[in-house]
């Protein structure tokens, strides 16, 4: 895997710790390209005098640098080893930092991926109490009469990746490598056919650590795809790379589409707890904001847990918002957008004042704001009653051919079926030893149910994209 990129090993040395202010003074790199090894160093003459400090650490004189090209004028050179190639180097930031300035100065954007060892060794071996590239060294023995030295780091750098990769194994050292360097590579327990065998298709996933805890619980509309970007561009210290690192093998279940696998996903977390997940807040019923109309033509809003229970017969206009909290904070941005006084809507007390420019100024808030102008602030969340007499069954295929049924009665989730044509009756998949005969769909609909309001918004998404078909007219022939 890692075969395929090239690394640069790189030192600098310079005159000071500022890429904005100091210049280098010596660069070495050492190009591993597949079976090409290739290496560059010179001093070069950063046009100031060297430091005393900087003298006595690295041995290098300004007499040594007078006189050697300047950076503009081995940039060329240097380009040709790092162009493509993925920056090596121990405290990586210092030295992409110094490069990224040096080659802005002559017109070239330098932003290489990057492989910091220090970062790498702290990694690999936490257990070691220092991680600085002269006690790296001391610990995998390996000796140079030279410290501070360009080639010399860098030769040290590539001891230590040597040994990391001989000492943890190919593939743990190349699973740490690809997660700091941001490229796709797979955990050490789980090989690419494991990987070939996901479909990218519709469905859930679950990823367990190495006692079969579970870790992480999602949904994706390509499974394959999904559990990959999981080994992707994960910085060191994130939670990314944490879950990543923890991932032992992989569980999935293909779906009959984006809509079922949302359904199963949602299902599935109110009883499992992964580890490594952030668990969404627990909601409580939806918040319905009814629309009161005053006898000065103005509206005020009234927030109230769940929907009224005849809300479908009165044809009452409410907006409908996850939560409570959820309500007020979009609200009050709404009332910014659409110069809206939350003051006249009833939605602070009287004598506070709404932060509205009105208030602020100390007047009496101007214009009108009737039920037009609220219904157009809050439009995206006005409730859309159910548009149907009796409960659905909405159809949803995969492109390899697997399909379900969803039944749904007043934007409430009853089961996903599939369809048994042998014996002409509904299966569900979480139980698929209960079969559900035809005449039984509708009864299962008179449980009584909370509307969800994340399921509300998923089925109202997928509301013109799926075939949604009335209990009374399913038939066998339809449902082929």
């Amino acid at each position: 895997m890692l075969a395929d990129y090239r690394f640069a090993l790189v030192d600098l040395e310079t005159t000071g710790g500022q890429a904005a202010h100091d210049q280098i003074m010596e660069a070495a790199v050492r190009l591993l390209d597949g079976e090409r090894e290739l290496e560059w160093q010179s001093l070069l003459d950063p046009g100031c005098a060297v430091p005393a400090f900087i003298q006595g650490l690295t041995g290098i004189h300004t007499s040594m640098v007078r006189g050697k090209p300047s950076f503009s004028e081995v940039q060329e050179t240097l380009w040709s080893y790092l162009d493509e190639a993925i920056l090596v180097a121990h405290n990586a930031r210092f030295d992409a930092g110094f490069l990224r300035a040096n080659f802005a100065r002559v017109g070239r954007n330098y932003q290489p991926r990057v492989l910091c060892t220090l970062k790498l060794a702290r990694t690999l071996y936490p257990d070691w109490p220092r991680h600085g590239l002269e006690a790296v060294c001391e610990r995998i023995g390996f000796y140079s009469e030279v410290h501070h030295r360009a080639m010399a780091d860098v030769d040290a750098m590539k001891a230590f990746l040597d040994f990391a990769r001989a000492d943890k194994g190919e593939a743990v050292f190349n699973f740490e490598v690809g997660l700091l360097v941001g490229l796709p590579v797979l955990p050490p327990s789980i090989s690419q056919a494991d990987v070939d065998a996901i479909p990218n298709q519709p469905g859930i996933y679950r990823l367990l650590g190495e006692a079969g805890e579970l870790l992480y619980l999602g949904s994706a509309s390509a499974l394959q795809a999904q559990v990959l970007r999981h080994f992707e561009n994960s910085a060191a210290d994130s939670k990314a790379a944490k879950l990543a690192r923890r991932i032992y093998s992989v569980e999935w279940q293909a779906l009959a589409g984006d809509l079922s696998a949302a359904l199963h996903l949602s299902a599935a977390l109110k009883f499992e707890k992964p580890l490594l997940q952030r668990r969404a807040k627990a909601l409580g019923k939806p918040c319905c904001v009814r629309f009161i109309s005053g006898d000065n033509g103005d509206v005020q809003l009234r927030l109230r847990s769940g929907l009224p229970a005849n809300i479908a017969k009165t044809g009452e206009l409410v907006a409908l918002f996850r939560d409570r909290k959820h309500a007020k904070t979009r609200i009050a941005e709404l009332a910014i957008e659409y110069q809206l006084c939350l003051r006249r809507l009833g939605l602070v007390a009287d004598g506070e004042k709404c932060g509205c420019r009105a208030c602020a100024l100390g007047e009496a808030a101007s214009g009108m704001q009737g039920v037009a102008v609220a219904e157009a602030a809050l439009a995206g969340y006005l409730y859309e009653p159910w548009p149907f007499t009796e409960p659905v069954l909405i159809y949803e295929q995969n492109a390899a051919g697997a399909s379900e049924w969803h039944l749904v009665d007043d934007w409430r989730h009853y089961g996903s079926f599939i369809w048994d044509a042998t014996l002409a009756q509904l299966f569900e998949l979480s139980n698929r030893a209960t079969p559900l005969s035809l005449a039984a769909v509708g009864s299962r609909c008179e449980q009584t149910k909370e509307l969800q309001y994340e399921h509300y918004r998923l089925l109202r998404a997928f509301r013109d994209d799926l075939r949604w078909l009335p209990v009374s007219q399913f038939t066998e022939q339809n449902a082929r």
